[in-house]
């Protein structure tokens, strides 16, 4: 089975910076935007991403056993 873990991805965060704010990425993937308020910033992220005490992490499901692997078998042909 698979768990959720919680990566620390802020070393590979990049923003594009416009009138507003900023729209933030990581690697190419769009993870969300920084909107700036008269307080500092507010964080939008897309959902499997957060942001706390200045940094950004990404969950991801993980299996829950270290040598545990995902494999599709076909039942009908008897292969894995």
């Amino acid at each position: 089975m698979f768990e959720k873990k919680k990566l620390d991805v802020t070393d590979r965060v990049t923003a594009k910076f416009h009138h507003e704010g900023m729209d933030l990425y990581v690697e190419k993937q769009p993870i969300g935007r920084a909107v700036i308020e008269e307080t500092g910033y507010k964080y939008e992220l897309e959902p499997g991403f957060e942001h706390e005490k200045y940094k950004f992490y990404q969950y991801v499901d993980v299996p829950s056993k270290v040598d545990e692997k995902y494999t599709d078998c076909d039942s009908d042909e008897g292969w894995c």
